[in-house]
């Protein structure tokens, strides 16, 4: 498996442990002192990133899309900026209406052969970024 392939596993993997609430498999994907960024909200460390993220979507019915990942590849290190939308059920249970889009920009590090996520920095679709974000 190439470096982008495993680099796009990780971001899908991503994806479907936090839509599955699987909190504890999704921090894993985390290096122990990531920071996780979005809004006006900076955590830093698994565990912080974990219960956080685990509280805020407790009852969420939503579902999460990542798309048009560009991943680049520098040794160990790697950066990836991709795109998602936030699915939220529409009234009446009737599919699916988009609730929220934006980026993901990443920075990535292999740690003893496998890849993890060093920072997500996550930009919703007309909000400026925190201070000291990515984007």
């Amino acid at each position: 498996m190439t470096d982008e392939e495993a680099i796009r596993r990780l971001l899908a993997r991503f994806i479907q442990l936090r839509d599955d609430k699987q909190f504890d498999a999704w921090s894993e994907l985390f290096t122990y002192d990531a920071i996780f960024t979005y809004g006006t909200v900076r955590l830093k460390g698994r565990t912080a990133i974990r219960d956080h993220v685990a509280e805020l979507l407790a009852g969420d019915e939503g579902k999460h899309l990542c798309l048009n990942s560009v991943i680049d590849v520098d040794g160990d290190r790697a950066l990836a900026s991709s795109d998602f939308a936030k699915l939220d059920p529409a009234a009446g249970g009737a599919g699916f209406v988009i609730g929220t889009a934006g980026r993901y920009v990443d920075e990535l590090a292999r740690i003893d052969g496998s890849w993890y996520i060093a920072r997500r920095d996550v930009i919703i679709q007309g909000r400026r970024p925190a201070s000291g974000t990515a984007g």
